[in-house]
């Protein structure tokens, strides 16, 4: 079983090495929508910064396909709220995890302040997610909304893909004699995760 999922995500690296942006803004833009993924954007972010680690314009193109990716993505949810409302914004809320209160909580600031509220929620832990249901909601313009997103995004992803640069050949060493655990339990951590989030969801309604 180890060895399957050893050669499994070698084959994935290679796939991710042959088309490496188009696969970084596949894996952002479906985060951002709101569907769980094995690891988290962040950290697979944080890989490609330290691929990119030495290379300037590398780097730039990294932050700019998240950039891109996020305001994509985080599209889904947007026009699921401004269509079917808060009732929908809040079902929604509870598949993210995401406390409804907090959605109620920002929409009449969002609805006032638009593109302003938008990127400083965007930047705000907790509210990340939120912030696209909560625009939704408030029928924030899509261009204001996307531009809030992208320049958010352009400020958070940098941070995460310089911290990549800075730290990745250090973690690397250290991940190195580990890495046939860790292609175990990936899919283990996966699965157990998505059951655990789909029990959760039931409960709340």
């Amino acid at each position: 079983m180890r060895a399957f999922f050893e050669d499994a995500i070698r084959q994935l690296l290679k796939v991710v090495a042959a088309h490496e942006y188009i696969t970084l803004y596949l894996i952002i833009s479906i985060e951002e929508a709101g569907i769980p993924l094995p690891a988290p954007g962040d950290l697979v972010i944080a890989f490609y910064g330290y691929r990119a680690q030495g290379d300037p314009l590398a780097l730039a193109r990294v932050i700019l396909t998240c950039a891109a990716a996020s305001t994509t993505g985080t599209l889904v949810p947007y026009f699921i709220a401004r269509r079917w409302g808060l009732p929908v914004a809040h079902r929604f809320a509870g598949w993210l995890d995401v406390d409804t209160r907090t959605v109620d909580t920002w929409i009449d600031r969002v609805h006032r302040n638009g593109f302003r509220a938008v990127l400083i929620g965007r930047l705000i832990p907790g509210l990340r997610v939120a912030m696209s249901l909560v625009a939704g909601t408030a029928e924030v313009p899509v261009t204001r909304f996307s531009a809030g997103v992208f320049v958010a995004a352009m400020i958070y992803w940098t941070g995460w893909v310089l911290l990549g640069a800075l730290v990745g050949p250090q973690v690397d060493d250290l991940i190195e004699p580990y890495i046939g655990y860790i292609a175990v339990g990936i899919p283990v951590v996966f699965i157990t995760l998505f059951v655990l989030r789909v029990i959760v969801v039931r409960r709340r309604r």
